[in-house]
């Protein structure tokens, strides 16, 4: 099977727009002040909730987490998510996702695995040494035009050092420099937040030590990410096991400050990711049925490979009891 080489020089240059926010203003005051009015007013009881989706079935992909109680701690949710959320190039060595960034959100995908190369003064999005043609500005001018167009949706972002070996301080500091340019965007406390407090925003995930927020590996992340399975044998008998038993420890957890994430991805040697997709997205599907989803079971944040709107929606139609 032929694969593309990988790109192992510099990304070529590219437009200034690439890296700098695009038209679309910065998030609305209005947005902000209203969401967190609405929080306050409702965590007070002095408000109406946001609706709970028991009235109202299960919404669109794109309007989903609009339609939960402004009082749920993200953790205590169940959000659908890509792995390698940028790799739709390089062939089937390096490829994992086939929707783009505005797709993903329509589906309902509400957590981003960002690789970032530091190269160049800028961040280029890599899966490996394969430049996914994609700068880091893109992918924030994506999530504000996202956020901007629905306020009540917020997303989560895991944002790691992909190679390059730069210190983690330079690392840190050219990321300064993109919430600089892209101001109250990013929400980066290391806490677990209620979703009325991040409408509207990326809740960072730091997957390097140069970055402020919620910290990757941290105390308050509970992570299963056995993603070096070399054969269909392995994904049986090993990851598979794995992912079903993080995804019943998510549902037994109880603790708000405690976020589960659940990698369904892998590949080897001998199992390349859409293959690894392949075998474990129907063991997944069978997991999910077999759940009392009327119970409202929480399986924390699943990042996917080769996502789709319809297993998407089985994810997080299940914070709606459907």
């Amino acid at each position: 099977m032929t694969t593309q080489a990988p790109t192992t020089h510099a990304p070529t240059a590219h437009t200034a727009t690439a890296e700098a926010p695009t038209a679309h203003p910065p998030l609305s005051r209005r947005a902000f002040t209203r969401a967190a009015l609405l929080g306050a007013l409702t965590a007070a009881g002095l408000g109406a909730a946001v609706p709970r989706a028991s009235a109202l079935g299960v919404p669109a992909g794109a309007d989903w987490l609009g339609a939960v109680d402004a009082r749920a701690e993200l953790s205590r949710l169940t959000l659908p998510g890509t792995h390698d959320s940028c790799a739709l190039y390089g062939g089937p060595l390096t490829q994992t996702q086939t929707l783009s960034l505005p797709d993903q959100f329509a589906a309902g995908v509400r957590f981003l695995d960002i690789r970032c190369r530091a190269v160049d003064g800028v961040l280029a999005i890599h899966h490996g040494p394969v430049f996914q043609q994609i700068f880091f500005g893109d992918v924030l001018n994506h999530c504000l035009a996202f956020l901007t167009a629905h306020p009540a949706e917020a997303l989560v972002m895991r944002v790691k050092q992909e190679y390059s070996t730069v210190s983690d301080a330079e690392f840190g500091a050219l990321f300064a420099g993109y919430q600089a340019r892209w101001p109250g965007l990013f929400w980066s406390e290391d806490r677990i937040p209620r979703l009325g407090e991040v409408r509207g925003r990326v809740v960072l995930l730091a997957d390097n030590s140069g970055l402020p927020g919620l910290r990757w590996g941290g105390p308050r992340t509970d992570i299963e990410d056995d993603y070096d399975i070399g054969t269909i044998f392995e994904l049986n008998s090993r990851k598979w096991p794995e992912v079903s038993a993080h995804l019943d420890a998510a549902r037994a957890a109880g603790d708000p400050q405690r976020l589960f994430l659940t990698f369904t991805s892998s590949s080897g040697w001998g199992l390349w990711p859409r293959q690894a997709a392949d075998a474990i997205t129907p063991k997944l599907r069978s997991y999910l049925g077999a759940l009392d989803r009327p119970a409202r079971p929480v399986l924390g944040t699943v990042p996917l490979d080769f996502v789709t709107p319809d297993l998407a929606r089985s994810l997080y139609a299940l914070n709606f009891g459907s």
